[in-house]
């Protein structure tokens, strides 16, 4: 999904709160927006909304030294998502169908987004998970999925944010962990999940693969080859996110990929033609 009109309402607020944090006065703000604005036009015409925040974030890493700025906050999205997961895993395992109720609270956690909403409040999230086990969902797709899934040897678990991560090893188990490699971002980005928070979110025994970009979403001109072969040549790939939707959704050749997300931008209520709030599942397919 290339940026939509729409897109840059948000894109302009986000270089506006990036050069306040650049910048401790108004000429080196202002300096700069310029820089985030120049970003902003220089990829307008043929990047998706992942791909106009690497370039953003490159420069605000190059600019302040900080590599990692979301760091605090994916430990601790991660600490309470570890003290949460006892009780769903506990609820999953006396559901008569934890498949599909693993698979919710797996895209319920995609709630835990900085990226889409900055003043995300952590201590919501515990509800807002729950909440997705009563939530409607399109159960045709979910079976899709399962047989699917049932079907494959290879499976490409495309992770997302930190906090939801912990959350998707619910689903994971039920898939079976012998049949996953796990993907993630190759460096720092917003609050996904890079290799280094892999361990503390209760997925370090899985083999894993980045995309060897910062891009948080997987960028077919930013993601590595190798990373890409990989999506081509898992049975099934499940990706988590609003960033994995915007970036891949309707490119052809992608027609094993399942994204799992819940709603959270007018932008895609519009694109997708989906509620804003729901939990999605939805099989890649061309654009016409």
């Amino acid at each position: 999904m290339l940026v939509q009109f729409d897109c840059f309402k948000c894109i302009l607020n986000q270089c506006a709160d990036m050069s306040g944090q650049s910048a401790p006065d108004r000429d080196g703000q202002v300096r700069m927006l310029k820089q985030y604005l120049a970003k902003v036009l220089e990829k307008i015409d043929d990047s998706t909304p992942p791909e106009v925040a690497e370039g953003l974030f490159e420069i605000f890493r190059r600019e302040t030294g900080i590599t990692d700025p979301y760091g605090e906050v994916k430990n601790s999205s991660t600490e309470l998502a570890v003290k949460l997961l006892p009780e769903f895993a506990a609820e999953t395992a006396k559901s008569s169908d934890p498949f599909t109720l693993a698979l919710r609270f797996a895209i319920g956690g995609n709630v835990i987004d900085y990226g889409v909403n900055p003043g995300f409040d952590l201590n919501s999230a515990a509800g807002l998970i729950r909440e997705a086990a009563q939530m409607p969902l399109d159960m045709s797709a979910v079976d899709i999925l399962r047989e699917r899934l049932q079907n494959s040897r290879k499976v490409l678990y495309i992770l997302d944010n930190c906090g939801e991560a912990v959350f998707d090893r619910l689903l994971i188990d039920q898939i079976g962990a012998h049949k996953i490699t796990l993907g993630v971002r190759g460096k720092a980005i917003l609050n996904d999940v890079t290799r280094k928070e892999l361990a503390m979110s209760g997925l370090g025994d899985l083999p894993v693969i980045d995309t060897g970009s910062a891009t948080p979403g997987v960028s077919l001109k930013m993601s590595s080859p190798e990373f890409i072969q990989a999506v081509h040549q898992a049975d099934t790939v499940i990706a988590k996110g609003q960033g994995n939707f915007e970036s891949l959704y309707g490119i052809d050749g992608f027609d094993n990929v399942f994204f799992l997300f819940r709603v959270k931008c007018p932008v895609l209520v519009k694109f997708a033609g989906v509620p804003l709030n729901s939990l999605q599942v939805k099989l890649n397919q061309k654009l016409k």
